[in-house]
């Protein structure tokens, strides 16, 4: 079980969270991608299968969206978040019906703000990895805006 922050000023650089996993099912990325990626890797099995990934795989924005929901979900920043501002995505490796993904967090770096000084900027990079053989499937450098 994840803490919530209380506060911007409990973080520090290299801290480490772990929360837990997401599992992409069939159904779920079908869904999906069928809805906000329609492309034939995504939606259609036997066009994925002679596609460039041998098989049908997650929308990327589907990975993101699960583990980032995931993570908000935890409450681990319900009391602090003030929003984001940036987030940087690479999706190195393929998410397939059934994975379970591993999602983390690290924090990067930390700025109290000069202008507010009841917050302050955090940059936090989420990985995803997928259990069964540890690749990563999910980076996001994501940049925020915490309560102090």
């Amino acid at each position: 079980m994840i803490t919530p922050l209380a506060s911007f000023d409990d973080l520090s650089v290299g801290q480490e969270f772990h929360f837990g996993s997401v599992r992409m099912d069939l159904a779920e990325i079908l869904d999906f991608a069928r809805r906000w990626d329609p492309q034939p890797f995504h939606i259609d099995p036997a066009a994925a299968a002679a596609g460039p990934f041998g098989g049908l795989i997650a929308s990327g924005l589907h990975t993101q969206a699960a583990c980032f929901s995931h993570i908000i979900r935890s409450g681990w920043v319900a009391q602090v978040s003030m929003g984001g501002a940036e987030q940087v995505v690479r999706w190195p490796a393929p998410v397939r019906p059934g994975d379970e993904i591993a999602v983390s967090a690290r924090i990067e770096a930390l700025a109290p703000s000069r202008s507010k000084p009841d917050r302050g900027v955090v940059k936090v990079l989420y990985t995803g990895r997928r259990q069964a053989d540890g690749a990563v499937v999910l980076e996001i450098l994501g940049t925020h805006i915490f309560r102090r």
